[in-house]
């Protein structure tokens, strides 16, 4: 009886994600809300400096939290694992002192690089970004290959738990089961600034050399495309997923001229083959908001800051929102404070339809959000987000 419960349970919040990705007004506000693997250890009592080695461990961690959060979707699954970036010898993700994994501001390619990359970005990833971002993969063979093939031995290891641990988590406590994410991917602008030449230094590549910057975007487009493709059969379920990262620290007439006529293009060709897109708007957008509306309908847009009247009022009728919920009510506040913040991002969001209740932020330490709080939030949007 109680499987099968679950099983219809799984069903009625499946649905309501198909409800919203296909354009009907679903029998409840459906929860998107991102805790990460970090997280799910630390809520489990587990020790990050040790345990995010162990499949074990992490495979308990999950059920655990899953067990103590009645979120929408399991969570707790991490990719960026520090046994894989070990392996390889990275210097783009290290752990820190506390065990958590962080991302330095790391260039891959040099200024001179550009012309090497406008001609085959491939060939600049292989020869310089990844001997550069990956210590052993830089050692001469066979050392280099026995890098690889402990990696992928790794990997293999953990992973094939994982993902199904992750299916018996979601049949036991009643989770989605289909998968909505077809693929992900970068904005082309992104892709040149996060991997090939940081943050930093490519704000100032865009005055010395903005031709060799727009040659290299648009040499970075198929990259891009390639990587995001989903493998499986167009359906507005399967989102290709980006997460928006340079545009909001740049100057309007050089997100029009560099970031977004890119952005818009791979937008519109994965709508066009036939599948949804899913963009975390990192920051606050708000005034890009008309360059937002202008994208192909249904596209589900996750915003960390902004107003919410605003942006349902610009953009709730076209595409999907998502997010903007202040995760620092989950660290700080009360009960009756989740409650009632909640409710109020419930009434301005939901009605009509488009929205998918989430926050601004991941869940990503066990300090960012009490356990209490996090409980009430989530019983709040499952009652209030009725329709």
């Amino acid at each position: 009886m109680e499987n099968n419960a679950m099983l219809e349970q799984s069903k009625s919040r499946n649905q309501n994600f198909i409800d919203v990705y296909e354009g009907r007004i679903p029998k409840r506000v459906p929860i998107s809300i991102g805790i990460d693997g970090a997280a799910a250890l630390e809520y489990a009592g587990k020790n990050l400096l040790v345990d995010q080695y162990n499949a074990e461990e992490m495979i308990e961690a999950m059920d655990y939290a899953n067990g103590l959060f009645d979120t929408d979707s399991v969570f707790g699954m991490s990719s960026r694992l520090p046994s894989f970036y070990k392996i390889l010898g990275a210097i783009n993700y290290q752990m820190g002192a506390d065990g958590y994994m962080q991302h330095p501001n790391v260039p891959g390619m040099e200024a001179e690089d550009y012309d090497a990359l406008i001609e085959d970005p491939v060939a600049v990833c292989w020869e310089k970004v990844v001997p550069k971002f990956y210590k052993e993969l830089a050692k001469p063979f066979p050392h280099n290959v026995i890098a690889i093939l402990k990696f992928q031995a790794s990997r293999q290891a953990i992973m094939s738990k994982m993902g199904p641990a992750s299916a018996r988590i979601a049949a036991k406590y009643g989770k989605v089961t289909q998968s909505f994410t077809g693929g992900r991917t970068r904005a082309p602008y992104d892709l040149l600034a996060d991997t090939f030449r940081s943050f930093t230094l490519v704000n100032g590549d865009i005055r010395r050399m903005p031709e060799k910057v727009l040659e290299a975007v648009e040499a970075l487009y198929p990259l891009c495309v390639k990587l995001g493709m989903p493998k499986v059969p167009p359906a507005k379920t399967v989102r290709v997923s980006m997460a928006l990262h340079m545009a909001t620290f740049m100057r309007e007439k050089d997100f029009a001229k560099f970031w977004w006529p890119s952005y818009k293009r791979i937008v519109e060709e994965f709508v066009n083959a036939g599948y949804g897109v899913f963009m975390f708007c990192e920051d606050n957008w708000m005034r890009y908001l008309d360059y937002l509306y202008d994208l192909p309908a249904g596209c589900e847009m996750q915003f960390e800051y902004g107003d919410p009247k605003v942006i349902k009022e610009k953009l709730g009728k076209k595409h999907i929102i998502q997010g903007l919920f202040p995760s620092t009510v989950l660290r700080v506040g009360t009960v009756e404070e989740v409650e009632r913040t909640a409710k109020e991002y419930i009434d301005i969001l939901a009605p009509g339809g488009n929205y998918i209740f989430g926050m601004d932020k991941s869940i990503l330490r066990a300090a960012d959000a009490k356990v209490e709080n996090v409980q009430a939030l989530l019983k709040t949007v499952h009652e209030y987000g009725q329709y």
